[in-house]
């Protein structure tokens, strides 16, 4: 019986906060049906059964659920993860707003630091007519991002590189949008990591020991990649967005300007590169 599987279900992630809406997705999933069909049978099979019963069991040991699903939703958009790439976040969604706002039909943009490409695909599904490059240096992450991207914008340039090597930036110019989420946790977050985070990669989460480390080279070395006039827009940590303007502002930009997300907390800093003087 179905009802019968969702309470084994609910029992075994009964310690995870949201061990209710977890064994419904779970079910929903395995069955490729949506709930409000699910709910009306009867019965499930045993195969279909096994499946839930052994995910949920992964769950309940920290695997992440967006792992196990294989896919998660952002903007709207269903993003494909695993292990190896930074699960999309909801606060992420800001960085997308901000630049949808900010960006023209045209624009030349790019993703530094791109993981699952969830920012380029978000954009490139809204903005279709944008040139979009989504620069990352994990292989595992660029094949994720590969396949994002492919299902809205097929000729958007995935490249592998290092964004915090300055010979990165020699053939990029005249960017009018560079966006980033770097990696922004502090070597004492890393001490203290959640248990589903320490599944996913450390190098799309740990900053350097303040947490800093890509701000200041991206906003350094990147700098002279964008147009005059040009946008560095950067998802930041709650706490650091004193940190952040005051690195854009030493390297030189000007207008600097923190957004916040739905929940109140600084999520954005941008700033721009001043325009060429006469």
């Amino acid at each position: 019986m179905i009802m019968e599987l969702r309470k084994k279900l609910r029992n075994i992630l009964k310690q995870k906060p949201n061990f209710s809406f977890e064994s419904d997705i779970i079910i929903t999933h395995v069955t490729n049906l949506p709930k409000s069909k699910w709910l009306l049978k009867n019965d499930i099979s045993e195969k279909f059964s096994t499946e839930c019963l052994n995910l949920a069991k992964r769950r309940k040991n920290g695997e992440p659920l967006q792992y196990l699903l294989g896919k998660w939703e952002f903007y709207g958009i269903p993003i494909k993860v695993g292990k190896g790439v930074l699960i999309p976040r909801p606060e992420t969604e800001t960085v997308v707003e901000t630049v949808l706002e900010l960006a023209k039909k045209t624009s030349k943009i790019l993703d530094l630091c791109a993981g699952s490409g969830c920012i380029s695909a978000a954009i490139a599904k809204n903005l279709p007519e944008c040139d979009i490059g989504a620069l990352e240096l994990s292989d595992q992450a660029i094949e994720y991002a590969r396949q994002n991207l492919l299902n809205f914008k097929s000729n958007a340039k995935i490249v592998k590189l290092d964004v915090l090597n300055e010979k990165s930036v020699e053939n990029f110019r005249d960017i009018d949008i560079i966006v980033c989420n770097p990696p922004y946790l502090t070597q004492d977050d890393m001490k203290h990591l959640q248990d589903e985070l320490k599944h996913e990669p450390k190098m799309a989460l740990f900053g350097g020991q303040d947490g800093l480390m890509f701000y200041r080279q991206i906003a350094k070395i990147w700098k002279k990649a964008l147009k005059p006039n040009g946008l560095i827009i950067f998802e930041i940590g709650w706490n650091q967005k004193a940190l952040v303007e005051e690195i854009l502002i030493k390297n030189g930009y000007i207008n600097t300007k923190t957004i916040k997300d739905p929940c109140g907390k600084d999520r954005v800093v941008l700033g721009q590169k001043p325009p060429n003087l006469i």
